[in-house]
């Protein structure tokens, strides 16, 4: 199974939400929650929430091999998808910071041998975690704890 045949099955998986918030907002609360996610995805929030969503990034690839998938990130020339074959520190958090900061594109970071995806999306403030192994949850809990962010499982 080549790599991109394995992010589209790990993605039918459940997944856990690394999120601004401790929990899923109900229907009777939605009302306002697009407020305030509005509130929060301007500039200063966003930029903290990017920091720490960089925090967290960096600090899990130094425990597993990984691939990141790039889709729809303009650099200054033309759009970009596939697979990065920079994996330098500094090309990933300029990517992230384009993704969550431009509010635009996607990052999917296949963990090699967790079988798992950490998917990061421009223009919201969370993160999904797809099918996660227990080694990566309990790594997973610390550092969102420490960054101030929450980390629970997401019911469709």
């Amino acid at each position: 199974m080549n790599r991109s045949e394995q992010l589209s099955l790990l993605f039918t998986e459940d997944y856990r939400i690394i999120d601004f918030l401790p929990r899923a907002v109900s229907t009777e609360e939605d009302g306002f929650y697009k407020d305030a996610e509005q509130y929060f995805l301007q500039d200063r929030h966003l930029q903290e929430f990017c920091g720490k969503t960089i925090a967290i990034i960096l600090k899990i690839l130094c425990y597993f091999p990984f691939e990141i998938y790039v889709e729809e990130y303009k650099p200054l020339v033309n759009k970009r998808e596939g697979w990065l074959k920079d994996k330098r520190c500094e090309m990933i958090v300029k990517l992230l910071k384009k993704v969550i900061l431009k509010k635009r594109g996607q990052i999917d970071i296949l963990l090699g041998g967790e079988d798992s995806i950490i998917s990061i999306s421009g223009g919201v403030l969370s993160i999904a975690v797809y099918h996660e192994s227990e080694k990566l949850r309990e790594l997973l809990e610390k550092l969102v704890t420490t960054e101030g962010l929450y980390y629970w499982k997401y019911r469709a």
